[in-house]
């Protein structure tokens, strides 16, 4: 292991989870960010905030209280038994002062990309790109057996397949990968470590073929915050996406793909037009994604998918499998916002409503929860995020309360705010 430098130290300080502390929150990427703004502003480092005397400042100069930095700052002793529990179990830790970070996250993601991963495996994995690999966790065997056929592609032509860890397409995508004897990167939304020490995965680590990270402590759970924010760390490690089978306008492959497809500039994103085509392929194409080319016989990906992104479009729509009342148009009077709400996939999967049966209220919720997390970049007031999604404070106010007993949202006091809770 390489020895921490103090800017990573500093920073592991600031935002990381370590042991049991609850005297004081972890900052949050939005709140970091605050703080490097103040450093550069006043040309400075990370590592020279583990001077206290200069915290004060700092303080101000960010808006965090001063109470609070020096509380998370002061954490050193914490911090060396982290780091020895993390090193034994052969996972390492980057920050975004260091210089293997991966330069595709900066670039790609700014001020989103994350403050600290932690990972296991080769690391160098990290700068050489490849084929984003997304899908459902309930595709069909045909959605899993086209998955399969490009990862095993993918590893014969020496492309990496970089996917989420999910079950369903991730896996399928990663395990044919690496049966090919190709190479992966998971970003995992919970349980690095868990993940890491599966007979299988340590294969593949120890053949430098298969790199774990995340951005969360290498012991957290699944959030829907955390499975979110995944998303947008899988595109951006790519040079090309890939949807195989993505819902209209619910789960986490649809929200990941639609967020990449509005960033400027994105990288390309392929849909798959092959077989029986979910209704939010189809839809992508209008966001601006590419029908994924066909490879039969071909052995060079990578100019497969460069010339395949000046190929006129495709639309198959005869053989697309849309819902029942997917071509119905939104109401006029329905917020834009609550229109495309995204249902997490990661979710456990519910049983199916008849048609026309009226929602439940925890349906209601669930459709909600992410555009709620998405809108909190910062955090909010109640009234003002009443305003910003057309709703009533007191619905709002309910569906807030239940977020926060749910450890998704963070109820802020003084004044009070909310803000989405980030690991």
């Amino acid at each position: 292991m390489n020895p921490m430098s103090d800017d990573a130290k500093a920073i592991l300080l600031l935002c990381g989870r370590l042991g049991r502390d609850c005297d004081a929150q972890p900052l949050e990427q939005t709140e970091y960010n605050r703080v490097v703004r103040w450093l550069l502003d006043n040309d400075m480092r990370p590592a020279d905030l583990l001077h206290l005397d200069r915290v004060p400042t700092a303080a101000t100069g960010s808006g965090i209280p001063q109470q609070r930095l020096t509380f998370l700052l002061r954490r050193g002793v914490q911090l060396g038994f982290a780091i020895e529990a993390w090193n034994r179990s052969g996972v390492w830790v980057i920050c975004r002062s260091d210089p293997d970070y991966p330069t595709r996250y900066k670039t790609h993601l700014k001020e989103k990309a994350p403050p600290v991963l932690f990972g296991v495996g080769e690391r160098s994995l990290l700068q050489g790109g490849g084929l984003a690999i997304v899908g459902s966790r309930n595709a069909n065997a045909e959605a899993e057996d086209f998955t399969r056929e490009v990862a095993e592609w993918c590893a014969r032509g020496g492309v990496s397949v970089i996917s989420g860890g999910a079950r369903g397409i991730d896996q399928a995508a990663m395990n044919a990968a690496l049966a090919a004897g190709g190479r992966v990167i998971g970003v995992l939304a919970e349980k690095l470590l868990k993940n890491s020490v599966a007979r299988e995965a340590r294969t593949a680590i120890a053949d430098d073929r298969l790199l774990l990270i995340s951005p969360y402590h290498p012991e957290a759970s699944f959030t829907v915050g955390t499975a979110m924010a995944r998303n947008r760390l899988i595109y951006a490690l790519a040079d090309y996406g890939l949807v195989v089978s993505a819902d209209y306008r619910k789960g986490g492959t649809w929200a990941g793909a639609e967020e990449e497809l509005k960033r400027q500039p994105s990288r390309p994103v392929f849909v798959r037009l092959t077989g029986s085509v979910p209704a939010g392929n189809l839809k992508l194409l209008d966001l601006g994604a590419v029908e994924f080319p066909s490879f039969a016989g071909e052995d060079a990906p990578r100019a497969v998918l460069s010339q395949a992104l000046d190929q006129p479009l495709r639309r198959p729509a005869e053989r697309a499998e849309f819902p029942l009342f997917e071509s119905a148009a939104p109401r006029r009077d329905e917020p834009a916002r609550l229109r495309e709400a995204p249902l997490v996939e990661e979710n456990p999967p519910q049983k199916s409503s008849p048609a026309l049966r009226p929602a439940e209220p925890a349906s209601i919720y669930e459709s909600v929860l992410p555009v709620i997390v998405a809108t909190l970049e910062e955090p909010a007031a109640p009234e003002e995020l009443a305003k910003r999604l057309h709703v009533s404070k007191s619905q709002l106010q309910a569906w807030l309360k239940q977020a926060v007993s749910e450890k998704t949202i963070r109820k802020l006091a003084r004044p009070v705010r909310y803000a989405r809770r980030e690991v």
